[in-house]
């Protein structure tokens, strides 16, 4: 079962934050946002729909969206638990779906984004596979999370990733890709967390703002990316503005008041440069 979930999981893995504003049913193609329509029956649970609509998907050997996928190294271990009940509840927990609004979970904006155009498959590969799991979210909508527990994701895996070291051989290719914005974050963002460790992280206790997500380090970046933009710390209109340059500033260097003291001396310290790399391509490529 563990495997098949791994397997399902990642269909949804590859697409990495999607814009608030992204509509899955924009005249490009991408997969229909409509409700499934379908009877639910809550004695069954959601668990048995996602066996009949999902597993089979994974039982076929055609391709899937996440052949597609900028991501492939993505570690689903963060959100893929022992059975469907503990996975969904660990999704919702992160917010990547949404059981008041089924069809703006995250998830479904992920599988959405696979291309339709890429030879390995089209949009009716894309179209079963969202249905799918809209159906699956649906159902949990209306059922309930089927697990109930303190930790649906398990015990955080830690705050260092062993790929850090290798951070600084990536090369910016300089464009506005979804992948380049969120490499960018990756190596110019969270590279710098343990600056603000312990009190802004997930896994901790501390009275403070948890916008730094822990768990493997692509995910945990593509988390805490979103946070990032979904919390408001970036400044479009002055980005030198941005909550996120100056919480860390010292305030004798242009910063505002932050409990956790000063973690940039001054706008030369290496950090400071690069969150600010990442907040102007951010603010250059927004929509």
């Amino acid at each position: 079962m563990r495997v098949a979930l791994a397997a399902a999981l990642l269909l949804t893995a590859c697409g990495g934050v999607v814009p608030a504003s992204t509509d899955a049913s924009s005249s490009s193609g991408a997969a229909s946002s409509t409700s499934t329509g379908a009877p639910i029956d809550c004695a069954g649970g959601p668990d048995d729909l996602f066996e009949k609509r999902i597993a089979p998907l994974l039982a076929t050997d055609r391709p899937k969206t996440c052949n597609t996928c900028h991501l492939s190294g993505v570690d689903m271990e963060m959100f893929v638990q022992d059975t469907p009940c503990q996975t969904m509840a660990c999704l919702e927990s992160k917010g990547l779906v949404d059981l008041s609004a089924p069809e703006a979970s995250v998830v479904l904006g992920w599988i959405s984004r696979a291309d339709p155009a890429s030879p390995l498959i089209d949009q009716s590969v894309i179209d079963e596979e969202y249905q799918a799991f809209l159906a699956w979210i649906e159902a949990t909508a209306q059922c309930g999370l089927c697990w109930s527990g303190d930790s649906p994701c398990g015990e955080p895996s830690g705050e260092n990733c062993e790929e850090d070291e290798a951070a600084p051989a990536w090369v910016d290719p300089g464009d506005c890709s979804p992948l380049t914005r969120e490499s960018l974050f990756r190596h110019k963002v969270y590279a710098w967390r343990d600056r603000c460790f312990p009190c802004h992280f997930d896994s901790t206790d501390f009275d403070a703002p948890k916008w730094i997500a822990t768990g493997s380090c692509e995910l945990g970046s593509l988390m805490t990316m979103r946070n990032v933009l979904e919390r408001g710390l970036v400044n479009y209109d002055e980005p030198e503005q941005s909550l996120l340059l100056l919480k860390p500033l010292a305030e004798d260097a242009g910063g505002v008041m932050h409990g956790g003291h000063d973690k940039f001396a001054d706008k030369t310290d290496e950090a400071y440069v690069d969150f600010l790399a990442w907040i102007s391509r951010e603010v250059e490529c927004a929509p």
